[in-house]
């Protein structure tokens, strides 16, 4: 029976994550900004047949090391330039996170923790959510798991007198990947967890023997600066780009706040309680739960993943730039926590036990109602959001959100109630069956019916405009942007170049959008009135979703509406190729 589960357990786990990593993956359009600007770069370098240099509308871009990029512009290669190509290998680093956290974990914890701290991570919102979505984090997840994992076992064959250098190197070639993923925090981390933790059980020798510190300096500093090095070899500028990477980008976020994403110490304990429900609600039960120490290698394994998790936790809740992702790395040592709590000898009979199933009941409930109160306040979100509501032009349209608010609430109210209803049961299985459950339930809610309606109200209007513009404009022109700023989705879904124009400067718009290489722009309603009332010439040729394409008449005399090429049927993240995509170069 054990041998059975050993084989069928990564099966089944391959198999349910695949279905919920990848289902309905290329559906919605690709979300701005982060997203947006990530699949942008990549499909510029596909174009261009670059690898080295990062580009966004044209111009250099040196946010992020390349290694997104690279597997977006693979996705491109296999799948064609779409949302679903963009997002094919982010999913594929979601699932093999968590299978590197089960198989990391089965050794020392056994077949039934490693399976749950598997499940714990794969159906917890923000995983799935970021498993789904392109973005730098989840790759950066998945090495320094396997990086902090492999290293772990090279520790440990060291201890019993069997070498382990090799998996040493095989960790630091993890940490280098890492590295290209999200720069400096890529080799950061692993470092700082193996210093601390080599202390802790009292063999810091071991980093600083000949075969191990040698190779795995060498790997790190080869294969992690291999790109920056190749970069400023080739670069016009030589290295210079490093100054915005690494002090800007860098040590500026980590500074200072930037572009407006700051937060208090406790943020992160708030995008848990949302984030990693139902199951954040049990983790101040297991961190007590877990025996650390140096006697055994599962107490070994445990220190290090929670001296990890613990760093992870700290540097980002310190960090002046706060983003729910940028907590991701810490979910897979959270995740053993909670899987180590529900296998504890004795019962969920105490008071803290039943603390902890009213917090997770409440929580979900909130959540239920702010989905039920939805469609009674989305007609006056306008109102209430003031200034900030014109960045959501739909919030002024009139539009009907259907069924599904009340469907999410429904889910959320019936998951709370089991919830409730095994508060104070006694058996560990039956709580933590109940609590996978309603995880499965929410995350597969919110990403089959919220994401859709989301994306059908706040993305696909703006990639309608943008297709319709890139219909009716040559390869080589660009859009104008009035106060419609952070939009690369734009560029994606229409192939252009674009040029920004913030309200302050309406008034050059004329001289630009009668320039032959820019003859078309993009607003909102709102701003489109702010132009008219500036007895600007203008001529509306679409609008959809509260934006609005439009340009300035000539001069002679306005282009007749009936002159304007019909609208496309193209479905943003449907159609593979938008008919206005130019064939990559061969």
């Amino acid at each position: 029976m054990q041998l059975l589960s050993r084989v069928m357990n990564p099966i089944v786990l391959f198999i349910v994550f695949s279905v919920f990593f990848f289902a309905g993956l290329g559906g919605p359009v690709v979300i701005d900004y982060d997203e947006g600007v990530y699949a942008e770069v990549s499909r510029e370098m596909y174009l261009a047949d670059e690898l080295l240099q990062p580009t966004l509308n044209g111009e250099d871009f040196f946010e992020k090391p390349p290694l997104l990029y690279w597997l977006q512009m693979l996705g491109y290669e296999m799948f064609g330039v779409s949302a679903f190509g963009a997002r094919f290998f982010n999913a594929c680093c979601g699932l093999l996170t968590v299978l590197t956290l089960y198989f990391g974990a089965r050794g020392p914890l056994g077949e039934r923790v490693a399976l749950q701290a598997a499940l714990v991570l794969g159906s917890s919102i923000i995983f799935t959510y970021l498993s789904r979505i392109a973005m730098t984090d989840m790759a950066l997840t998945l090495f320094l798991t396997l990086s902090l994992i492999v290293s772990w076992h090279g520790v440990e064959r060291a201890l019993r007198q069997q070498g382990g250098a090799v998996l040493f190197s095989l960790g630091c070639l993890a940490a280098a990947l890492a590295m290209l993923s999200k720069g400096a925090i890529g080799a950061v981390f692993p470092v700082a967890t193996a210093l601390t933790y080599l202390i802790s059980i009292g063999r810091p020798g071991l980093l600083f023997q000949k075969t191990w510190l040698l190779p795995g300096t060498l790997i790190l500093a080869l294969v992690g600066f291999s790109w920056y090095l190749a970069l400023g070899l080739v670069h016009p500028g030589g290295f210079s780009f490093m100054k915005e990477l690494f002090l800007t980008h860098h040590f500026g976020r980590f500074s200072a706040p930037m572009e407006g994403h700051s937060g208090p110490f406790f943020y992160y304990l708030i995008v848990l309680a949302i984030g990693f429900l139902p199951w954040f609600a049990y983790l101040f039960l297991a961190i007590p739960a877990v025996t650390l120490g140096r006697q055994t290698p599962a107490a070994r394994f445990l220190s290090l993943m929670a001296i990890y998790t613990v760093l992870v936790f700290l540097f980002f809740s310190v960090a002046a730039t706060k983003l729910p992702n940028y907590i991701l790395p810490a979910l897979p040592g959270m995740a053993i926590c909670i899987a180590v709590l529900f296998n504890r000898e004795g019962g969920a009979q105490s008071v803290s036990w039943r603390l902890a199933g009213w917090f997770a009941t409440v929580t979900v409930s909130l959540l239920g109602l702010v989905f039920a109160a939805l469609p009674l306040l989305f007609p006056y979100l306008h109102e209430l959001l003031g200034k900030d509501a014109r960045k959501a032009p739909i919030l002024a349209e009139s539009v009907e959100l259907g069924m599904t608010p009340w469907l999410i609430a429904a889910l959320f109210f019936a998951c709370s109630y089991l919830i409730f209803r095994v508060r104070n049961n006694s058996e560990l299985r039956v709580v933590f069956e109940t609590l996978l459950l309603c995880s499965l339930i929410v995350s597969t809610g919110l990403f089959h019916l919220v994401i859709p309606l989301y994306d059908r109200l706040m993305n696909a209007p703006l990639a309608r405009i943008a297709q319709r513009a890139a219909e009716i404009t040559e390869n080589d022109n660009s859009i104008v942007l009035f106060a419609v700023d952070d939009r690369p989705s734009i560029n994606f879904v229409s192939r252009r170049t674009t040029i920004y124009r913030p309200e302050r400067q309406a008034d050059d718009l004329p001289s630009l959008l009668r320039a032959p290489e820019s003859t078309i722009g993009i607003t909102t309603v709102y701003y489109l009135q702010q132009l008219r009332d500036k007895a600007f010439d203008i001529e509306e040729l679409s609008r959809d979703g509260g934006f609005v394409l439009f340009r300035i008449a000539a001069e002679s005399a306005a282009r007749p509406a009936d002159d304007v090429p019909p609208t496309t049927s193209y479905q943003p993240g449907v159609d593979r190729f938008p008919p206005v995509i130019a064939e990559k170069n061969e």
